[in-house]
């Protein structure tokens, strides 16, 4: 398991699109709509929560220089 702090990558392709569609949800309406977006999305509401009320660690697009 890796420490807090410490970068890591998206395991999961389509839970990291609808995060970022969350997000951009929450920028526009605010955090409870995009709460509810990730809830239907099947985003668990751990992560939702992380992203929504922690902006400081949310990741700043895709870092590879070859998307896999």
């Amino acid at each position: 398991m890796a420490e807090r702090g410490t970068t890591r990558s998206r395991a999961d392709a389509t839970t990291a699109a609808r995060v970022e569609d969350g997000l951009k949800i929450g920028e526009a309406d605010g955090i409870h709509p995009a709460l509810e977006f990730m809830r239907k999305a099947g985003v668990p509401r751990e992560i939702a929560l992380r992203v929504l009320c922690a902006p400081q660690f949310h990741r700043r697009g895709e870092r590879r220089r070859n998307p896999r």
